[in-house]
């Protein structure tokens, strides 16, 4: 099965002395862990182009990007190419992540105004089985008295066929 490639660009928080910084995140974390995967030379080109290892569930449709996120992903991506174009990619090991469908999905991403957000399937909430309720003294009283006449009437029958226990 082919990964999911959409990434969104978001904004990472500043930590510490680093300020805060606008990068790529994937959305599927499948892609994200295929990623951590590769060799640490193709994690470097991604991370240095401003992607992120991390990744988020935006709900917006595959394929589809926010207009307003043009600007930075042009940015992000020509700043990926010209990492693979200087330092290459011959003998590095990709793992699951394939380029080849990350550049596919490059070409076929659509930038869209306004957000298009998948609509979560609404589950109806599963109803909880119904415990039956506990026996009461009486209940328990009648199944012991039960119990004792059937055992009472199979000894009868037994003594009466000459079979004694």
């Amino acid at each position: 099965m082919s990964l999911l490639y959409d990434f969104d660009i978001v904004e990472r928080p500043a930590e510490g002395d680093v300020p805060a910084q606008v990068c790529a995140r994937f959305r599927d974390v499948k892609t994200s862990d295929a990623l951590r995967g590769a060799s640490p030379g193709i994690r470097m080109m991604f991370q240095d182009a401003g992607f992120d290892l991390d990744s988020h569930v935006s709900g917006i449709v595959p394929d589809k990007f926010p207009t307003e996120d043009l600007p930075d992903r042009t940015r992000i991506l020509r700043t990926l190419f010209d990492n693979i174009k200087t330092r290459g990619v011959r003998g590095e090991y990709c793992g699951e992540f394939d380029l080849r469908h990350f550049l596919g999905h490059i070409r076929r991403a659509e930038a869209v105004d306004g957000l298009v957000r998948i609509i979560p399937v609404q589950h109806p909430p599963t109803p909880q089985p119904d415990r039956p309720k506990r026996r009461t003294a009486k209940g328990r009283i009648g199944v012991g008295l039960g119990v004792a006449v059937i055992l009472f009437a199979v000894l009868k029958y037994f003594a009466e066929a000459g079979a004694t226990p």
